[in-house]
């Protein structure tokens, strides 16, 4: 059974290298008097839930889990603090060796980096450091965005910085529904229009959708969702098609490769308009939705403010 679980532990951490370039996960099992005992450390919840998937199949006694994860803010796992200090920096989504990246005094290939840009960080942005590597620093937003950044983007600090990172991070889990004036929203997502199509953006100088929605949020009402889609339809209340009204999310999913996409609802009156950043329409747009619903199919619509 040890042997079966050693072997499953070390599929997944070639999996998650494969997938991520560097596979924050330590994870160990132990023979202890009562059985064993998986004990370590993961970067996200789902990775210890793979774990568990796979010990609860057929394991008797079931082993003791002891696993940190990462990522879990509560868990008070961060080895460090930073600031970013220039003005907008790339975080990116996979560890990328600069050894590998960098073609003599070439700048890095701009195709690697859109391929693998997760999100962007600002000026003065705290980070919560969890991990090091080479020049780069796998950190954490406040609104728990992970990826990687160049050492050289931050500043990093000796003092601890968990209280006002924490105090940051206002958004996300909210019960009930707050209220907000969604006209500011709309207001604020009104000046990206035009802006480009960019993954991972989150600037007039490129921007995605479900970067366009958290932005739209975070400026008007100071509310922090998370920054990619699958994460942003787990907040608010879900609603029916025929009670969306301006400021609401639509999320929808691409009818030829089910990509996942978000918009906000612009005006619900003769037609529905939805505001969003599309490939499609190369950047951010007004459409009406009937027109959306040519290449996607709407998954579920949720009002995040009443």
């Amino acid at each position: 059974m040890m042997d079966n679980l050693e072997i499953k532990l070390s599929q997944l951490k070639k999996e998650y290298q494969k997938k991520y370039g560097l596979a924050v996960f330590d994870v160990e099992v132990k023979k202890i008097k009562k059985g064993l005992i998986i004990k370590g450390s993961v970067l996200t919840e789902n990775q210890r839930e793979e774990i568990l998937d796979f010990i609860e199949t057929g394991f008797k006694p079931v082993p003791t889990v002891k696993i940190k994860i990462l990522s879990d803010p509560k868990q008070r796992n961060e080895i460090g603090w930073a600031v970013a200090k220039n003005k907008t920096a790339d975080l990116k989504s996979r560890f990328v060796s600069n050894k590998i990246l960098e073609t003599g005094f070439k700048p890095v290939p701009t195709k690697i980096l859109k391929r693998i840009k997760a999100s962007e960080i600002f000026k003065n942005e705290i980070l919560r450091i969890l991990c090091k590597k080479e020049d780069q620093l796998l950190v954490q937003q406040r609104d728990w965005t992970i990826g990687w950044v160049d050492r050289k983007e931050v500043i990093v600090k000796k003092n601890n910085l968990y209280q006002e990172w924490k105090g940051a991070f206002v958004g996300t889990g909210f019960k009930p529904i707050p209220t907000g004036d969604k006209n500011k929203i709309i207001k604020e997502a009104e000046k990206y229009l035009g802006a480009p199509y960019l993954l991972g953006g989150k600037t007039k100088n490129g921007i995605d959708c479900s970067g366009l929605v958290q932005m739209a949020y975070q400026n008007s009402l100071g509310i922090i969702l998370p920054r990619h889609s699958r994460d942003q339809r787990k907040f608010g209340r879900k609603i029916k098609l025929a009670d969306i009204a301006a400021g609401d999310l639509v999320f929808f999913e691409k009818l030829k490769n089910k990509t996942s996409h978000v918009g906000l609802v612009y005006k619900n009156k003769s037609e529905i308009l939805i505001i969003h950043s599309c490939r499609d329409i190369k950047g951010v747009g007004i459409q009406e939705l009937k027109e959306i619903l040519k290449r996607y199919k709407i998954v579920e619509a949720r009002k995040v403010v009443r």
